[in-house]
């Protein structure tokens, strides 16, 4: 039986998306454009972790299945690997010979492998005391290691204490509290949540020249240990605790203030693996170009920014989803394939 949608979350879904097409956007302009470093660094605070904790929210800790295993092969292992291998064509043809390392993901390709492992963890790492807890501990501690892009791990470390959190706030039955509150207690909250975005993007305003210095960009993509990424303090495992606190409470106010309702944008939030999948290939090259990278005017930043829109609602599409369907849900490569569940579309 099909579980209901629930607007909230397909919003969310979609909202989170776009949030990423826009840091991809961004990245290259950050190094010369103050305006883009700022919205950058307010977006990477919180979109990745936003985008977990929705995998989590939906994710299940019972005992793993034979439907849940293809699952997990069908929705992320085999779509990682078919788009690898499409990645590694193209940078064997730039580079003149053969490129194919699987167990490095290629730029965005790390999710997959990520989602894949933190859905495998779940239920093992639901049995014991605290897993939010330890979820927090091991990926502070994990920094310390010497852990890097190898298999996702760095990553996959880093941002597990989100996935945990979004089953846990399920398991606590928050959200279904928050679509049942009355209009005017959803008013103030939302004012809350408004004045937490301001005063962040403010903060990051006025320190931009102390969070360039310090190289925040590397705590905040997590795939690198606190070494490599240049904080070599005992206590740089700080850091990433006010990191989790800060993009913790920034997930909630994106939440809150995303529709409970119905919008012209729900039904593009079951459709989010086509974005995610699709809109590297198409802003890789304009990366390359002066398009998306260098020095950028507010008039160039703000068309950025409404094309990254346009470009996720475009990719949203019913026919853009049906025909990259059979690379990012290939039910074609197993036997017996179960159904899509509500994950990231």
């Amino acid at each position: 039986m099909t579980t209901p949608r629930i607007a909230l979350w397909d919003n969310a879904r979609f909202l989170a998306i776009t949030l990423v097409v826009l840091g991809h956007s961004l990245t290259k302009m950050v190094p010369e454009t103050d305006s883009a470093f700022v919205l950058y660094v307010s977006i990477y605070l919180f979109h990745i972790p936003l985008f977990v904790f929705l995998s989590g929210y939906f994710a299940s800790a019972t005992a793993p299945t034979l439907a849940r295993i293809q699952s997990v092969l069908v929705d992320l292992l085999i779509p990682y690997l078919l788009l690898e291998a499409i990645w590694s064509l193209v940078h064997s043809i730039q580079a003149g010979q053969v490129l194919f390392n699987p167990l490095r993901p290629s730029w965005t390709l790390w999710f997959l492998l990520s989602l894949a492992a933190w859905r495998i963890l779940l239920p093992y790492l639901a049995q014991v005391p605290m897993p939010l807890f330890l979820s927090i501990v091991v990926a502070t501690l994990s920094g310390y290691w010497s852990v890097d892009q190898t298999l996702s791990l760095s990553r996959t470390l880093a941002f597990l204490p989100f996935f945990v959190l979004g089953w846990k706030v399920r398991g606590w039955g928050l959200g279904d509290r928050w679509l049942a509150l009355p209009a005017q207690s959803v008013l103030r909250t939302r004012v809350l949540a408004l004045a937490l975005f301001g005063g962040v993007i403010t903060t990051v305003a006025f320190t931009e020249d102390l969070l360039r210095l310090v190289g925040v960009r590397k705590l905040l993509t997590a795939d690198t240990s606190y070494l490599v990424a240049g904080f070599d303090q005992w206590y740089s495992g700080g850091f990433r605790v006010i990191l989790f606190l800060l993009a913790t409470a920034l997930v909630w106010a994106f939440i809150v203030l995303t529709p409970r309702n119905q919008t012209w944008f729900s039904s593009f939030g079951g459709r989010t693996m086509t974005i995610y999948v699709v809109h590297s290939f198409i802003l890789a090259p304009l990366r390359a170009t002066d398009v998306l990278s260098g020095e950028a005017a507010w008039w160039h930043l703000s068309l950025v920014v409404i094309g990254s829109v346009g470009l996720s609602i475009v990719l949203a599409q019913p026919f853009v989803h049906r025909f990259f369907r059979p690379v990012t849900h290939p039910s074609w490569a197993i036997k017996t394939a179960p159904k899509p569940g509500t994950k990231m579309g």
